[in-house]
C-alpha cells in the first residue's frame, strides 16, 4: 500500500491520497487562525514534516492517526525542509540561511547562510552536503554538513524551482524553470562527483518539479500545463502529455501519473497504458507532495 501527502498551501490544507483506490483524506492545519501555507514536505520516520510559508513554522505530521502533532516557530517563510539523522534542515526564504533544527532537542542549532530566495532543498547523506536551490539569483548553494558551511555555489539556469537527487545517487536534477522569461526551461544534471553541470535536456515552459521511475524522469511544466518524459538512458525528451491548467508536485506510482493542478485546485491522474486522464477535487493550490511507500 502507498499514499500520497500534498500540501495545499492556499487552503491550508493537506491530502493523504491511497494510489490504487485513489481514496482521499484531508486535514486542515489552520481553523479560524492565522493562515499557515503549507508549501514543503519531507519524511520523517512514521511522520511528514511540512514548511509552512506564511506563519514561519514548521508541523509534525503522524502519519497513521493523520493529524498534526505540533507546530514549531523555526523563522521567516519556510520554502522546502528535508530530515536527517533527526535533523530538520528548513530554508528560510526572506533570511537566506537554512535553519538546522533538533528533533530530538527541539532546539535551533545553526542558522546558515545561503543565496537569494532559497526554495527547493536536498540532501546527500553519503557524501554529507546539503543542496539548496537559489531561485533569486540561479545557482545551488552546497553546504558540507560536517562544518554546516557553504563551501561553494554552483551557477545553473534561470529560476531554479526544484532540486533533487537522482534514484543511483550520482546526479542532482534542477529545474532550471526561466519562469517570467518566455522561453523554455531545462533539466540541469549535476554531477555528485564533481559539482558540476554535465548535461542539460531542455523541457516546456516553466518546469518546476520532477519525478524519476523506470529509467524516466516525468517533469512538470508549470506554465504550459504538460508533462515531459525524459528517457535517462538516451537523455531526450521523448513525450509530452498536455494535462492542461498549472502542473505542479508530480509523482508517479503504479503505472499512473500524480499531478496537482495548481491553477484549478485537483489532482489529475494519467494512467500510463492508456494516457487517459481522471481528475480528483483537492484544496486550493496543491503545491509539493511526497510518495509513502508501504509495500
Amino acid at each position: 500500500m502507498s499514499h500520497i501527502i500534498l500540501c495545499n498551501t492556499g487552503s491550508d490544507s493537506l491530502s493523504k491520497i491511497d494510489t490504487k483506490s485513489l481514496k482521499l483524506e484531508s486535514i486542515y492545519l489552520s481553523i479560524g487562525e492565522a493562515p499557515f501555507g503549507p508549501h514543503g514536505i519531507s519524511v520523517y520516520k512514521n511522520k511528514v514534516m511540512i514548511a509552512n510559508n506564511y506563519n514561519n513554522s514548521i508541523s509534525i505530521i503522524d502519519l497513521l492517526k493523520f493529524n498534526e502533532e505540533k507546530n514549531i516557530y523555526i523563522g521567516a517563510h519556510p520554502n522546502d525542509l528535508v530530515v536527517n539523522d533527526n535533523t530538520a534542515y528548513v530554508l528560510c526564504g526572506e533570511s537566506r540561511s537554512v535553519i538546522t533544527y533538533d528533533l530530538l532537542e527541539e532546539k535551533i542549532n545553526f542558522r546558515i547562510p545561503v543565496g537569494l530566495f532559497p526554495h527547493s532543498v536536498e540532501i546527500s547523506p553519503e557524501k554529507k552536503l546539503l543542496f539548496i536551490s537559489n531561485m533569486g539569483e540561479d545557482s545551488i548553494s552546497v553546504i558540507d554538513l560536517d562544518v554546516n558551511e557553504e563551501i561553494t555555489r554552483i551557477k545553473v539556469g534561470e529560476s531554479p524551482v526544484k532540486i533533487k537527487i537522482s534514484n543511483n545517487k550520482k546526479i542532482v536534477y534542477v529545474c532550471s524553470s526561466y519562469i517570467g522569461c518566455d522561453r523554455l526551461g531545462y533539466i540541469d544534471f549535476i554531477s555528485l562527483n564533481t559539482l558540476e553541470i554535465i548535461r542539460r535536456i531542455k523541457v516546456g515552459l516553466g518546469p518546476v518539479d520532477l519525478f524519476e521511475d523506470n529509467n524516466k524522469l516525468y517533469v512538470s511544466n508549470f506554465i504550459e500545463g504538460s508533462i515531459s518524459i525524459i528517457d535517462l538512458q538516451n537523455f531526450t525528451e521523448e513525450e509530452k502529455i498536455n494535462v492542461e491548467g498549472m502542473p505542479r508536485g508530480i509523482i508517479v506510482s503504479y503505472k499512473k501519473i500524480f499531478v496537482g493542478d495548481y491553477l484549478n485546485g485537483k489532482l489529475k491522474i494519467v494512467n500510463l497504458d492508456n494516457r487517459k486522464i481522471k481528475v480528483i477535487d483537492i484544496g486550493i493550490e496543491p503545491n509539493a507532495m511526497t510518495l509513502i511507500n508501504n509495500d
